[in-house]
Formats: C-alpha cells, sequence, structure tokens
C-alpha cells in the first residue's frame, strides 16, 4: 500500500516534468507569429504551461512533507531533516551555477557574475521553501505542539495575503541580490527574479498542507473517494477565494495590508488540486481496467488503427486547415501513433515512466544546459528560438521529452560507468604512488 500511495505522487510529478520539458521547448522554439491568445488551441496550451510552476512546486512540498512525517523518528534525528538540509543546499548552489556562463566568459568578454546571476530562479526558490518548511517543521515539534497541516497551510496562505504588501516596500537601500530573493524588482533596467519567494513559496506550504494530509489519511488515500475530494476542495477554493479574501481585507491588522483580494495564486493552487485529482483518478481507472483485461486488444488491429491515423493524418496536412477543429484533428491523428510507436519501440512502460519523475532534478538541470545555456553555454537554444511553426516545434517537444525519458532510464548504467572509472583512477594514482615511494 506504501509503494501504491507514492506511486500517484511520483506520477504526478512524472506528468508535470514532462509539460515542463514540452513547455518550455514550445515557449523557445515557437514562431511569435503563431503566439496568438485568441487561438483556442494556444489559449488552452498557455493555461497548461502556466499551471506547470505551481504544480511542481506544491509537489515539491508535497512529497517532502510527507517523507517527512512518514518517517518512524521525529524530530532533528529525523533522516529526512539531514538529508532535506543538504538536498536544499545542492537546490540553492545549482541553482545559481545554472546561472553562470563560461562560454560567455571565456570567447565572448563578458563578465562572469551579471545581473542573471543573482536572479531567483526555480530551484533557489524550491530550496529556500523546503529550509523554511523543515524550520517550521522543528519548531512546530518541540514549541508549537499544533497540527502541522494547519500551521502550513495557514503560512501558505499569509504568504498570499502579505505578498502584494511585500512588494510595494522601498528596496533602495536593500541590495539587489537580496531584493531578487524576496520579489521581482520594479527596475527592470537588469534581469529580474522569475520565482521569488514571495508569492512562490506559498506554492511549497500549501502542498507540504497536502502532503500532511495525505498522511494523516494513510490507506484512505488510496480509496476511489480520495480524487473526487482533491476536485471537489480544488473548486470550492476556486469559488471561495475572493469573497474570503474580501472578508479579511476588511479585518484589524488585515486593511492596513495592499489589496489581496484579488490574487491569483489560491486560483493556481485550486487548479492544481483539480488537475491532482484528475491525474490519480485516471491513474486508478486505467489500473482498473488493465487488471480486468478490458483494455487488451491484439496487436495487429492495434497496429491497423495507428497506421490508419497516421494515414488520415498525412492526408489531412495536403489541405489548408481553415479552423480549430481541423487543426486538433489533423496534429492529433498525426503525432499520437507517433508518440505511441516511439513509447513501444523504445520499451518503455509504467516502471519507465515513474523513473522521469523520480529524477526530476537531474532533468532539470540538462534541460537548463541545453535550452538556456546553463552553466557551460552551449548554444543549441539560440539555434532554434522563435524558429520553428507549430508542426516541427510539436515533433521537436516530443524528441525533446523521449530524449530525457531514455536519459532517465540510462541515468543509472552512466552513473555506474563513472564510478568504475573513478574507482580505476584511484587504483592508478594509487600505484603510481606506490612505485614512486619504491624507488
Amino acid at each position: 500500500m506504501k509503494t501504491k500511495r507514492l506511486d500517484f505522487i511520483d506520477i504526478v510529478r512524472s506528468v508535470a516534468i514532462i509539460m515542463m520539458l514540452e513547455g518550455h521547448f514550445m515557449t523557445l522554439s515557437l514562431q511569435t507569429v503563431f503566439r496568438n491568445p485568441e487561438n483556442p488551441i494556444y489559449d488552452f496550451w498557455k493555461f497548461s504551461r502556466g499551471i506547470t510552476a505551481p504544480l511542481f512546486l506544491s509537489i515539491s512540498g508535497l512529497i517532502f512533507t510527507y517523507l517527512l512525517l512518514k518517517n518512524k523518528i521525529q524530530g532533528w534525528k529525523n533522516l529526512r531533516v539531514q538529508k532535506g538540509i543538504k538536498r536544499t543546499g545542492v537546490l540553492i548552489l545549482l541553482g545559481y551555477l545554472l546561472q553562470f556562463n563560461l562560454y560567455t566568459y571565456f570567447f565572448g568578454g563578458r563578465p562572469l557574475f551579471t545581473s542573471l546571476t543573482q536572479i531567483f530562479h526555480v530551484l533557489q526558490c524550491i530550496g529556500t521553501s523546503l529550509f523554511i518548511l523543515i524550520s517550521i517543521y522543528l519548531l512546530n515539534h518541540y514549541i508549537l505542539k499544533i497540527s502541522l497541516g494547519v500551521l502550513l497551510a495557514g503560512l501558505g496562505l499569509m504568504v498570499i495575503i502579505i505578498s502584494p504588501t511585500i512588494a510595494e516596500l522601498n528596496y533602495n537601500n536593500i541590495p539587489r541580490f537580496i531584493e531578487n530573493i524576496l520579489i521581482v524588482s520594479k527596475d527592470h533596467s537588469l534581469n529580474t527574479s522569475v520565482f521569488p519567494l514571495f508569492p512562490w513559496c506559498g506554492y511549497v506550504f500549501l502542498g507540504g498542507a497536502l502532503g500532511n494530509l495525505i498522511f494523516r489519511l494513510k490507506d484512505k488515500a488510496n480509496h476511489f473517494v480520495f480524487p473526487f475530494g482533491l476536485i471537489a476542495l480544488g473548486f470550492f477554493i476556486k469559488y471561495l477565494t475572493y469573497p474570503i479574501l474580501s472578508g479579511i481585507q476588511y479585518l484589524p491588522g488585515f486593511n492596513r495590508l495592499k489589496p489581496f483580494q484579488y490574487e491569483y495564486e489560491p486560483i493556481r493552487f485550486s487548479q492544481v488540486l483539480i488537475f491532482i485529482g484528475i491525474i490519480i483518478l485516471v491513474q486508478k481507472i486505467i489500473l482498473k481496467l488493465k487488471a480486468s483485461k478490458q483494455l487488451q486488444m491484439p496487436p495487429l488491429v492495434f497496429q491497423v488503427l495507428l497506421a490508419v491515423s497516421f494515414a488520415l493524418g498525412c492526408y489531412s496536412f495536403t489541405f489548408p486547415l481553415k479552423n480549430t477543429s481541423q487543426n486538433i484533428i489533423a496534429y492529433t491523428l498525426f503525432f499520437v501513433p507517433i508518440v505511441i510507436t516511439l513509447w513501444k519501440l523504445t520499451g518503455w512502460n509504467y516502471k519507465t515512466f515513474l523513473n522521469i519523475g523520480q529524477n526530476t532534478l537531474s532533468v532539470y538541470v540538462l534541460h537548463v544546459i541545453l535550452l538556456y545555456q546553463g552553466f557551460f553555454g552551449f548554444r543549441f537554444g539560440s539555434y532554434i528560438k522563435d524558429q520553428l511553426n507549430p508542426f516541427f516545434a510539436i515533433a521537436g517537444a516530443i524528441t525533446f521529452v523521449f530524449f530525457f525519458l531514455a536519459y532517465t532510464q540510462y541515468e543509472p548504467i552512466l552513473i555506474y560507468q563513472l564510478n568504475r572509472m573513478k574507482l580505476r583512477y584511484k587504483i592508478f594514482k594509487r600505484k603510481k604512488q606506490y612505485k614512486t615511494s619504491t624507488i
């Protein structure tokens, strides 16, 4: 039962990382002429891209809190506390390192430290938020002794409430580096942060509250009622956020703050809850149908259907696609068989799909290096920036995602080979030292 409970978390993480890879590739490569908000397809894609970061931050808080509470030993001696502190250091360090560009430093005459190296991005945000979460957990364990879920939910809500006020403070006498950690600076003459603590750390705390709930529910989280409960809670938050925040705005103390009833973060978190609920529900339905063998189809029939779909997709592109429906049908008929065929040919399955969700950090780091010239300054991303039409952008995004699916499958082998090389080097070095000492 424990494995199942973690499975749906890894499934959501896998979906989130795939959405991130696809979204970043499409955003970078799609020609500006096709970025039309009035186009329903582009508008839906933009919405799905917008939910990716809140989903990722919420899942980070969820799984960390769940594993923190799941450990038999609580308090400072909790192994997750020790690992978490190390992890936060790694995340923050990697986040800043990825903002360096060695190529432009050595070959372009650009300084190593620029305004870009001072911004606060998603890895720094997650790392710092998790460190705060650990501190709150320890404070609550030893002093406060109240429900951690209630504490994190309240803290997440408070971050949302005070974010507009924090953003309006005067930062003229504060170093730009510190300002970037807290807010998106109003001074756009230099690079500004993408994921400052206010309001983004609120998603990590709200995700932590959800992780606490899953831990408290224990085996009940595997029941079919749970995803429906998440979806219902998501709609509850979505439609009651404005009246609740409006009511809080008039309370003593809160009425001195900048208006916060129009903040969009609670709506995004409600969408995260609905999305997680739908993913869990789909997973349970698929596993149930698979167990009852209702999804089985003769291989030949399946291959014929794929071939027919691909042929119809190719045929549809021979005509001008004049409306949204025609575009959806044509692209679906053409690309879905390609994705399924690649999935089958490469031998991917449920386990390998979970692998990408369990290796999010290495996937994120590598994709930043490839697309955004992170650290090394590889210029692959600059060659495709705003260069592709929707057809080739989608084809490229599919290729990009499958590259990382392959990477996560073979990553353990690469690590094993690197460790062997390190061991051989140490043995060679010791032999050389021994020969030198005997001479």
